[in-house]
């Protein structure tokens, strides 16, 4: 097999050929031959030690590999399927060199070995200051972009330089007074790379350099370990990422917001969004569409007008996937790459690790005592971007809450006190479904399916879980986590999945804290073994008036647990209680007085001429006696030790 047909192959493998020819259902281990009429899925797709094959096991018996497929659909002969593959792959018979082929042609030397030295030596203090004022670019990282020879000045024109795949300067990109831009003589196109693309495992790329050093000084993108930048010095040099990036690499595309009058009238595409096409299929590896906003023609013109690393953050935060690599059943890493490895921007929603895109974590409490609520506040936290339940929220974020509990009544008086046109672009919420949280069924999986990709949320969570596990035992929550798991996107830019889960009443002489709680979630060990991270909220008191919770998060694998905080219901969510009592939360039953007497009761409703509300009776108790919550509640029990003196009617309590 010579280099051109294994590059070609490293291109567009089998499942992505297939793909083209509107065949990728058929591209998996087990599918229905599309080549007849097969009614028992005789037909295989897999990568082996010859690359990727397929064959079929029924009555035709076709076989082969990406040449044999394209004979197959185009009916071509052995040597014109095989031209025909080079084409469709975008490679050009001996024009590779191995998986390091960079531009559209060789960028050949001139006769006269190009002095970039001297250009680089050319661009004076005022240029690096001009150049900062001109792009919006910090002086530090002007002064950079000359240390390292990024920039010169050639014929008096800024320049950068244009390197070889052996990393040698062989020419200059520079621009024209009128905006206009050229080789120097000798020099063909060529991406500007900025970093080291052999260990990146995060590659930007971009149409224009001003665009690039943009991302680099706002996110510092050139002194980040494990990141690269990509140029491609056009719209119409998109394939130059070809063969440049890493397979195990995530590529962040910014494409340019191009006016409707450039828009091709034969694709019907302008040209950044073919740039960006060719790049997804270019690059070889899981490729993100970073979306610029509109008002702005490009990330430079953003960035001029105040966009800051937070804005880019959350751009990258809503990216699309617009290609994915294909994954091999299972890789290893060394110690080495473990230690390196950077997690995607956005990866971390919530917290040390408390919440983080492709992971499970569980929301506990008991039924009715606001866990569903401490789910929305989850969503208006990812929607405006404030801490939730004292966790710091790292960028907004998207949630869908697929829930069972609530119909549209109850969910109007919970939205009811919230800023809804702010949280409309970032939540869904559906009514209970007809039939239940239905994984089991196909239609409702699939259904779920398109929904979770037209939205795309960085956070799903179900509501309640027993309404998706039928059974507490351990087979039946592994078989539903399966179920749910095969509708989520897999992988480290999945969703986060959340679980909102009952627990078990304690009993009367039980206060669990801490990593403790995690015994109190309700049916098998495996809701507690799955997830990530776990919260239990817990109601403040015994007393049914008492809106307060206590918010504890007992697991954590990735991170801190962080400190247990106190929350009073209030305006549709959650706010801080300032001054709580913990150790009367944590003893309940202690009280440093002996008893609440007939006298304290007499005094406080003044022998029977005053009447008082519970809450204002026990704050009266309390003030008067120094009696804790609890020991004022039971004194003020209807049924208790003053019975015969207290009585109680509309909510107000009466002594005699």
């Amino acid at each position: 097999m010579n280099d051109d047909i294994i590059e070609a192959k490293r291109r567009l493998p089998l499942p992505k050929l297939m793909e083209r020819y509107d065949l990728g259902k058929h591209a998996k281990k087990s599918a229905r031959c599309p080549w007849h009429d097969d009614k028992s899925s005789s037909f295989s797709v897999w990568e082996g030690d010859k690359g990727w094959q397929f064959k079929c096991h029924g009555s035709c018996g076709v076989g082969g590999d990406e040449i044999t497929c394209v004979e197959i659909v185009e009916k071509l002969s052995n040597a014109d399927a095989t031209k025909r593959f080079l084409e469709l792959a975008g490679v050009k018979r001996g024009n590779t060199n191995g998986t390091r082929s960079a531009t559209t042609g060789p960028a050949a030397k001139p006769a006269q070995p190009f002095d970039w030295k001297a250009c680089v030596a050319s661009f004076a203090d005022d240029h690096v200051a001009r150049l900062g004022e001109w792009r919006g670019y910090s002086a530090a990282f002007c002064s950079w972009l000359r240390e390292r020879g990024l920039v010169g000045l050639y014929d008096k024109c800024i320049a950068f330089p244009v390197h070889n795949d052996d990393g040698e300067v062989v020419g200059a990109h520079y621009r024209l007074k009128d905006g206009s831009w050229l080789y120097t003589k000798g020099t063909r196109t060529a991406a500007l790379v900025i970093g080291d693309l052999a260990t990146a495992n995060q590659v930007h790329v971009l149409e224009s350099q001003w665009d690039a050093f943009e991302i680099c000084d706002k996110l510092h993108a050139h002194e980040t370990d494990g990141v690269a930048v990509i140029v491609t010095r056009g719209a119409a040099n998109g394939a130059l990422v070809a063969g440049r990036v890493r397979p195990d690499a995530e590529v962040f595309a910014w494409a340019q917001n191009d006016p409707e009058n450039k828009r091709d009238a034969k694709s019907g595409k302008t040209p950044a969004e073919k740039w960006l096409a060719t790049v997804a299929n270019s690059a070889g590896a899981l490729v993100r569409s970073v979306p610029t906003p509109a008002e702005h023609k490009d990330v430079n013109d953003w960035g001029r007008a105040g966009a800051t690393a937070d804005d880019y953050l959350a751009a990258i935060g809503a990216s699309k996937i617009i290609a994915r690599r294909p994954r091999p059943l299972i890789e290893f890493r060394s110690p080495s790459q473990l230690k390196g490895f950077v997690p995607p921007p956005g990866t971390v929603l919530v917290g040390d690790c408390h919440i983080v895109r492709g992971a499970v974590f569980v929301i506990g409490g008991t039924p009715g005592g606001g866990k569903s609520r401490g789910g929305v506040a989850l969503a208006v936290a990812g929607a405006t971007g404030r801490d939730w339940f004292g966790f710091k929220v790292h960028r907004k974020f998207k949630t869908l809450i697929l829930q069972n509990e609530n119909g549209e009544f109850r969910l109007s008086k919970e939205f009811a006190d919230l800023d809804c046109e702010t949280l409309d672009p970032w939540v869904r919420v559906c009514p209970p479904p007809p039939f239940g949280l239905c994984f089991d069924r196909e239609e409702f999986r699939a259904l779920l399916a398109r929904i979770i990709a037209e939205f795309q949320p960085d956070i799903i969570l179900l509501d309640p879980w027993n309404a998706v596990a039928g059974d507490d035992k351990a087979k039946d929550y592994l078989a539903a986590f399966e179920l749910v798991r095969s509708v989520i996107p897999a992988g480290d830019d999945a969703p986060a999945l959340g679980i909102v889960a009952h627990t078990r009443k304690p009993k009367s002489d039980e206060r669990a804290s801490g990593r403790a709680l995690l015994n109190l979630l309700a049916g098998s060990y495996v809701l507690g073994s799955v997830p990530r991270c776990v919260f239990v909220m817990q109601a403040a008191s015994d007393d049914p008036e008492d809106r307060r919770v206590v918010w504890t998060c007992c697991k954590n694998n990735d991170g801190d647990l962080g400190a247990r905080s106190a929350w009073e219901r209030a305006n549709g969510l959650f706010a801080a209680v300032e001054e709580f009592d913990w150790d009367e939360f944590d003893n309940p039953n202690k009280d440093d007085r002996v008893t609440i007497t007939e006298a304290d009761m007499e005094t406080v409703f003044e022998k029977g001429a005053k009447q008082l509300t519970r809450p204002d009776a026990r704050d009266a108790l309390m003030k008067l006696t120094g009696a804790r919550r609890s020991a004022a509640y039971a004194a003020l029990d209807t049924k208790g030790r003053f019975a015969s003196h207290l009585s109680e009617s509309q909510g107000v309590l009466s002594w005699k």
